[in-house]
């Protein structure tokens, strides 16, 4: 990511060879389309281009960043498009939270993503799936209570408690207080509207909030290792995108250079000159 922050070409062409069809993964199971998945991937990697520097290690992995990315841009691809395609195989969803998962798949898997899982795994039928729903196909508590047939209160009932046991699990004891908690739903997608704002505005201000959301994240997004990878126009869709960073170079650039700047000038403070150059 430092690479691609001041701009190497071949860091940003490596990056989306490691990622970009897990990243496909995620949009298309939301979007259910794959034209409209490639253009949020296409939207994704100009944001992650333009953005690079901004990403700060101290928050959580490059991956959940990017995850982030993605399936805020998915979410507001299905939003604007207002399309719902129910029929969406429901025995996909059991296959990724499964309690038997393929002891091959688990090999390639790292530890977190396997703990994670796990956790997942272990939650009552009716739990694991309402996460599952919200977290992978972006649905709202009021089509989740649709597509599974029951009121809205069991609904979020449901979402609610699920995050509250995976919480003990990940935390590995009692632990979950309420940062945690709105952080889970937030992370999930659960809150909508002036919810979701609302939480992003306290996020800003509150050390606590920020952290636990940062925590969920990371965690949630390891979620998606588990995703089968669809076969799409990789290439056509890199093409498009180099197409896009050559455009906006110029002005990327110079929005960047102050932060680039500011960073470049705390590293240099940080350095003691007797180190190098002896005393002086």
């Amino acid at each position: 990511m430092a690479e691609i922050a001041i701009g190497h070409d071949r860091a940003f062409a490596r990056l989306y060879e490691l990622v970009g069809a897990r990243l496909f993964a995620v949009a298309r199971r939301i979007v259910r389309h794959d034209d409209l998945a490639e253009d949020v991937l296409q939207e994704a990697f100009l944001r992650i281009w333009r953005a690079a520097y901004r990403y700060d290690p101290a928050k959580g992995s490059a991956y959940a960043w990017l995850i982030c990315i993605v399936r805020n841009r998915a979410l507001s691809a299905r939003s604007r498009a207002g399309r719902r395609e129910d029929s969406q195989a429901a025995l996909d969803i059991e296959t990724m939270a499964s309690d038997a998962p393929d002891p091959a798949a688990l090999v390639v898997r790292s530890d977190e993503a396997r703990r994670v899982n796990a956790c997942l795994a272990n939650l009552p039928a009716n739990h694991r799936r309402s996460i599952s729903l919200v977290y992978f196909e972006g649905l709202t508590h009021g089509e989740l209570a649709d597509r599974l047939g029951v009121q809205l209160g069991t609904a979020k009932s449901w979402v609610r408690r699920g995050l509250a046991q995976m919480s003990k699990c990940l935390l590995r004891d009692d632990r979950a207080d309420r940062y945690d908690l709105v952080a889970a739903d937030y992370a999930i997608g659960s809150l909508q509207g002036k919810a979701r704002r609302g939480f992003e505005r306290r996020r800003e201000r509150d050390a606590r909030f920020c952290v636990a959301a940062d925590r969920w994240e990371a965690e949630l997004a390891l979620l998606t290792d588990c995703l089968p990878e669809p076969s799409f126009r990789s290439s056509k869709v890199w093409k498009r995108i180099q197409d896009d960073v050559r455009r906006t170079r110029p002005q990327d650039t110079y929005r960047s250079m102050p932060r680039i700047v500011s960073r470049i000038s705390e590293a240099m403070r940080s350095i003691d000159p007797r180190r190098w150059f002896g005393r002086v």
